[in-house]
Order: C-alpha cells, then structure tokens, then sequence
C-alpha cells in the first residue's frame, strides 16, 4: 500500500515538472538552484529520516515488551484455571488423598511464582507504572487461596461459592491488568 502511494506521488511530481517544462496552465519552471533551499530540503529529509527511524524502533519495542507481558499474564491465568479444575474435581469427595493435596498445593505455588515473575517482568519494562496493579492481584490470590484451603481443606474440599468468589476476582484483576497492559504507551 505504501509502495503504491509513494509511486502514486513520484508520478504526480513527475507530470507537474513535465507540465512546467511544458508551459502547461500557466506554469513555468525556474532552473536556478537556491543553494539556502537545497541544505533546508536536504535536513527535513534527515529530520524526517531520524525521526521514522527513533520512532520506529521505540515502537517495537514497546509492543515486544507488551507481549511478554501479556504472556505472562495469560500464563498467570491458565494456571488459576487449573487450580479451579483441580479444586472442582474434588467437590462431591468425602475425603481428600494426599495426591490430591500436594497437586492443589503445588498449583497454588507455581500461580505465585508465576505473579511473581509477572511483578518482576512488569517492574522492569516501560510499563512499570503499572506495578501498583500487583498489590490488588496479590491481595486477590490470597483470598482465593484463603478460601480454597482453609479449614476443613487437608481432609474436606471447602464450599465453592467463597472459592468461585476468589477464583472471579483474581480472574478479573489479571484481565484487568492485561488490557491496561495493551492500552499503556
């Protein structure tokens, strides 16, 4: 498209010289060469050169960072949801096995490990002023993981409604997060 545009132009420019040269509608073209117009032509193309250049390059790597970013933070949320598959799967048991509850335990680890390389990952980008989210994110994990494993959790899956609660604000805090992520610049 730009390549089209960019001929589109150096053909116009093209019949308007040939149209002076021609004498064409009252155009004339003058030869003498301004040698004060040919240096100012000479830095807005430089100007406009370094400028699509810098820009460019910025731009880049603002949307790599907020990929990775929003890898993360999909990651993040691909493991919530394996905890709330896992602690589904245990509702309607009378009593938890003890590989049931080194799973869930394990699922809730690597869903902080994963916030926390998420927090790390966030801090060091240009979308660091986004940071403050992680307070929230964190104190929602905390709740979810209060209300999935509190008391009767080593021998008895605890009631789901307190956990769909958790499991709904941690969930939102992260897509929340995701797309101020992709809205930052």
């Amino acid at each position: 498209m730009i390549l089209l545009v960019a001929l589109f132009i150096l053909a116009l420019a093209i019949g308007l010289i040939w149209a002076a040269h021609a004498c064409y509608w009252g155009m004339t073209l003058n030869l003498e060469i301004k040698p004060l117009e040919v240096l100012n032509l000479a830095i807005t193309i430089a100007i406009a050169i370094l400028l699509q250049y810098f820009l460019t390059n910025k731009i880049t790597d603002l949307r790599n960072e907020k990929d990775i970013l929003i890898d993360d933070v999909t990651d993040v949320l691909g493991t919530l949801r394996a905890c709330r598959d896992a602690l589904s799967a245990l509702h309607g048991r009378g009593k938890i096995t003890p590989a049931d509850t080194n799973q869930v335990l394990q699922l809730f680890r690597r869903l902080s490990n994963g916030i926390t390389q998420m927090e790390d990952a966030l801090r060091m980008s240009q979308c660091n002023k986004l940071s403050n989210e992680i307070a929230g994110i964190w104190h929602a994990c905390d709740h979810y993981k209060y209300a999935a494993t509190c008391a009767p959790f080593p021998v008895q899956p605890t009631p789901p409604s307190e956990q769909d609660r958790g499991f709904r604000d941690l969930s939102s805090k992260l897509q929340s997060l995701a797309f101020k992520i992709n809205k930052h610049h």
